[in-house]
């Protein structure tokens, strides 16, 4: 089995931020949406963990190691499980990304995962560096990284494809377990996201 993670919210999340590569906190739901996880996956035999590099990732791969007595000085993080780049999109609400980048935003909406950020990636780049990952991963692997990671790892097992990529959602702390390649279920979080203010 491997449990790929979506992070806890983040304070970018609160506030309905695209924040991608940037290196932003964990909101205090965020928190304890890690918490949870880690109650969620107590009892699963857990050899490795992986994290992305990036803060909101790597808080919520050490929550969850304290709750299922993992070492978290054990954790190893890799580049390759950032989120992708958004490019001149990074840390703009949806508001001003339309407001600011209008035609681009269209194209967006109409390509999806197909799209590629200017000044940053697309989907196809990630997959391009999560493959080798993948490929290698070990059994009983807990990864904890992004929702355009996760998308992706599910676009290059097959687990999705272009028509139905969008139909399964992935929140904060929801937990993808693939079993063999394969997709086994989803183990969603327990707790919901806070509504921003």
């Amino acid at each position: 089995m491997v449990y790929l993670v979506r992070h806890g919210e983040s304070v970018a999340n609160l506030n309905k931020k695209f924040s991608g590569i940037t290196d932003v906190e964990l909101s205090e739901n965020g928190r304890k949406q890690a918490r949870a996880a880690g109650q969620s996956l107590k009892g699963e035999k857990i050899s490795h963990v992986y994290s992305s590099t990036l803060k909101r990732a790597r808080d919520t791969a050490r929550i969850i190691c304290g709750e299922i007595g993992f070492d978290e000085h054990s954790i190893i993080t890799e580049d390759c499980l950032v989120e992708v780049d958004f490019g001149v999109f990074e840390n703009l609400t949806w508001d001003e990304i339309y407001a600011n980048y209008r035609e681009e935003s269209e194209k967006w909406m109409e390509q999806q995962h197909r799209y590629i950020f200017p000044e940053g990636e697309g989907y196809d780049d990630i997959i391009s560096r999560i493959s080798a990952f993948m490929d290698n991963v070990p059994d009983n692997s807990l990864v904890v990284t992004h929702f355009g990671v996760i998308q992706a790892v599910m676009l290059y097992l097959k687990i999705a494809n272009d028509e139905n990529l969008w139909e399964t959602v992935i929140s904060n702390c929801d937990i993808l377990v693939i079993n063999d390649a394969k997709f086994e279920k989803i183990i969603r979080s327990s707790i919901s996201a806070t509504e921003a203010t």
